[in-house]
């Protein structure tokens, strides 16, 4: 079952939303100053790493340089290979990174100093 997610942004800022779902964690940017050519996605180490950059521009008040770098850590059972991302229309960039489904449940024996095992509840 899919969520349909409407992710609004102030527009005086960068900004940033992280959503933790079911299935998967996905981080929302506001990226809509800077074309897909200067935006970079990478990840390092535990890291997924977030560039954008952008030379001086002319606006209505003068010259514009914009950058920015933003680093989130991966969680432990997320490996890089499975991270995805995409640009929208609008300039919000998606980075979704699965959640792994957890592991069996099992009861770990606790065994005592005397060599007996702990008996169940």
């Amino acid at each position: 079952m899919q969520q349909s997610v409407k992710v609004l942004f102030p527009t005086a800022a960068l900004s940033t939303q992280v959503r933790i779902e079911k299935d998967r964690y996905v981080i929302y940017l506001d990226v809509k100053h800077f074309s897909p050519d200067e935006l970079s996605v990478n990840i390092s180490d535990d890291f997924i790493t977030v560039h954008a950059r952008h030379e001086d521009r002319q606006d209505d008040h003068g010259l514009v340089s914009r950058e920015f770098l933003r680093k989130y850590r991966l969680p432990a059972s997320v490996t890089g290979a499975d991270v995805t991302s995409s640009l929208s229309f609008d300039g919000v960039l998606t980075i979704t990174v699965p959640r792994t489904s957890p592991g069996l449940e099992r009861t770990i024996p606790i065994s005592c100093e005397d060599g007996t095992q702990k008996q169940k509840m």
